[in-house]
C-alpha cells in the first residue's frame, strides 16, 4: 500500500519520548544511582553491626564484618536487596516498569551467545589496556590486593557463602542498578556513547576504594570494572535486556573468585 509506513527495524529503542519524560533529568538519575550505591552499603553495615551488638553482645569497637563470613554474606545480601528495592521504588514512583530497565522479554539463546562473545571481548580488551597502562605508567600495579571482605574463609560453608555473596549477588544488584536503571535513564536523553561512558566511569570509580587498607586507591580494579562496564553497556544496548550483562558480570566474578581463593 502507498500510505503504509515502514516500522524501523530496531531491536532496542530506549530513547523514546515517553522514556525521556519518565526517567527525569540524567543528572538526577546519576545522583540517585550514587546515593543508592553508597547508602545501601552503609545501611547494610549498620544493620549487621547493630545486630551483632544487641543480639550477639559483640563489642561495638570491633567490627563483626572483619572476621565473620556469615556477617559478610548478610551484609552483601542486604546491600544488594536494598539497591534492587530502591530501583523498584524509583520505577514505581516514575510510573515505569521492569521493561524500561531491561527485563521486558524472556531469556533467549542469543543472550548466551552474546555473553560468551562479550566475556572474550572483555578479557582481550583488559589485557590490552593493562599492558598499555603498564608501559605508559611503570608504577601502575595490576597485582594490587583487592579487599573482598571475606578474610576468614576456612570452612566449606564459609566458601559457599563467599561464592554466593561475590559471584551471584553483585551481578544481579549492580546490573539492575547500573546497566538497568542508570544506563537506561541516561540513554533516554543521551547518545549511546555518552550514556555508556558515563555509566562506565562511575562504575569504575566506585571500585577504586575496594583495595586493602595499605594499598590506597585500587586503580587496577577501577580500570577493570570500567572496561567491563563498557562491554556490559554494549550488551545492554545490543540485546535490549540485562541477561547477557549479568552473565558476563558473573563469569568475571567467578574468575576473580577462583584466583582470589586459590592463593
Amino acid at each position: 500500500m502507498k500510505n503504509e509506513k515502514k516500522v524501523p527495524d530496531s531491536k532496542f529503542i530506549i530513547h523514546n519520548s515517553a522514556s525521556k519524560a519518565s526517567f527525569g533529568h540524567p543528572l538526577r538519575a546519576i545522583a540517585n544511582a550514587l546515593l543508592i550505591f553508597l547508602l545501601s552499603q552503609i545501611i547494610a553495615a549498620l544493620l549487621i553491626e547493630l545486630f551483632a551488638a544487641v543480639w550477639l553482645s559483640r563489642a561495638p569497637t570491633v567490627s563483626v564484618l572483619g572476621y565473620s563470613a556469615t556477617a559478610q554474606f548478610f551484609y552483601i545480601l542486604i546491600a544488594e536487596l536494598l539497591a534492587i528495592g530502591s530501583v523498584l521504588w524509583l520505577l514505581k514512583r516514575r510510573k515505569l516498569n521492569l521493561t524500561d530497565i531491561g527485563w521486558g522479554r524472556r531469556l533467549q539463546s542469543r543472550d548466551f551467545k552474546m555473553a560468551v562473545g562479550g566475556f572474550i571481548t572483555f578479557f582481550v580488551l583488559l589485557v590490552v589496556v593493562n599492558a598499555s597502562l603498564t608501559a605508559l605508567f611503570p608504577s601502575y600495579n595490576v597485582d594490587q590486593t583487592q579487599d573482598v571482605g571475606f578474610k576468614t574463609v576456612t570452612l566449606t560453608a564459609d566458601k559457599i557463602l563467599a561464592f554466593v555473596a561475590l559471584v551471584v549477588l553483585p551481578p544481579l544488584g549492580e546490573e539492575i542498578l547500573m546497566r538497568g536503571y542508570l544506563f537506561s535513564a541516561l540513554r533516554a536523553r543521551w547518545s549511546f556513547v555518552v550514556a555508556g561512558l558515563t555509566t562506565s566511569v562511575l562504575f569504575g570509580a566506585a571500585h577504586l576504594l575496594t583495595g586493602a587498607d595499605d594499598d590506597g586507591l585500587l586503580w587496577a580494579a577501577g580500570v577493570s570494572t570500567l572496561v567491563l562496564s563498557l562491554v556490559l553497556v554494549y550488551l545492554r544496548e545490543k540485546t535490549g535486556a540485562l541477561y547477557a550483562p549479568i552473565m558476563v558480570h558473573g563469569l568475571n566474578n567467578i574468575l576473580a573468585f577462583s584466583v582470589y581463593f586459590s592463593t
